[in-house]
């Protein structure tokens, strides 16, 4: 089951519960994102069409609650890309004029109305069974695991661009930043932060794929710092072995001057010791001599300054 699903399912579960007002909200932007919406025989008209037949259940008993009249299956086919059946609903024509003026469809001429009716999502409330309605409609969220996906995208489609353009002035007034882009004649309102589709979820009432989220963005994040930091220990121990080999490589040249036995025991003794280990750290180096890290890498870099003015 992909993670479109499980919010969708706990989507259904949750809409069972909201207000008649709400549900108007909701059924308006399903017709927004799945519907057809059109005049026949000269008057307003709408059908909708689902591939989900939990969700075309929820619609059709909220159609019935709100408007004490029931959607009818028109068709059932096929979607030979999904693989699944595509139900085909409508309204009642006798009906269908006066439901979508309600739903914010249809203006009181009965012309088409384009965008979302402000009458229809004044209360927060409303706004989020808009969203509600809207991703059960035409939403997707893919997360990093799924299908090879390496990033977190959440997407609702419209087929009208005035219609996406107002849902995005919806999530900025619910304090979500989307995203408007078209893509095949389809308008898609979308996020890409892993924090924006923990929100929206949160807002839409999907607890359990919040929880699901935020399990995965854990682990994911959990995994990177690892790799940070080893990341991190690869390139110290890159740095310490091109260190270790500099000086090796200067200490071998002053073995060889003439004044080398006239240097003090201490730093004859160092450098020995750094010649016989020389894939051996500072601290390791320094816990065989038994001294402090500070104090080898101070006659070590005595050592370095004594090699330098002898090569100059």
């Amino acid at each position: 089951m992909s993670f479109t699903t499980d919010i969708k399912k706990e989507l259904v579960n949750h809409g069972a519960g909201l207000a008649a007002k709400q549900k108007k909200a909701a059924i308006s932007a399903f017709i927004k994102t799945s519907g057809i919406v059109g005049v026949k025989d000269g008057l307003p008209s709408f059908f909708i069409v689902s591939e989900t037949e939990n969700v075309a259940e929820f619609f059709t008993n909220a159609f019935f609650e709100v408007f004490g009249t029931e959607l009818y299956i028109t068709s059932a086919t096929m979607d030979r890309m999904s693989g699944r059946d595509k139900l085909l609903l409508q309204c009642p024509p006798a009906k269908a004029e006066e439901v979508m003026k309600e739903l914010g469809l249809a203006k009181k001429t009965g012309e088409l109305r384009e965008g979302i009716s402000t009458s229809l999502v004044k209360e927060d409330e409303s706004k989020i069974a808009y969203a509600i309605g809207a991703f059960l409609g035409g939403g997707s969220c893919t997360l990093p695991s799924e299908s090879g996906k390496t990033g977190y995208h959440l997407e609702i489609v419209f087929s009208e661009r005035k219609t996406a353009r107002d849902f995005c002035d919806l999530l900025e007034e619910l304090e979500l930043i989307p995203h408007l882009i078209e893509r095949k004649e389809t308008f898609v309102v979308y996020v890409k932060s892993k924090e924006v589709i923990s929100d929206f979820l949160s807002i839409i009432g999907a607890d359990n794929a919040l929880k699901k989220l935020s399990a995965l963005v854990e682990k994911r994040d959990k995994a990177n710092r690892s790799n940070r930091a080893q990341n991190c220990m690869a390139g110290n121990a890159d740095k310490t072995a091109i260190a270790a080999v500099k000086q090796v490589v200067a200490l071998e040249k002053l073995t060889k001057w003439s004044g080398y036995n006239d240097l003090s025991e201490e730093l004859k003794v160092v450098a020995a010791a750094r010649l016989e280990n020389p894939t051996k750290s500072l601290q390791e180096l320094a816990n065989d001599l038994k001294i402090s890290k500070s104090c080898l890498n101070h006659r070590i870099r005595r050592l370095l300054e004594l090699t330098d003015k002898i090569e100059k």
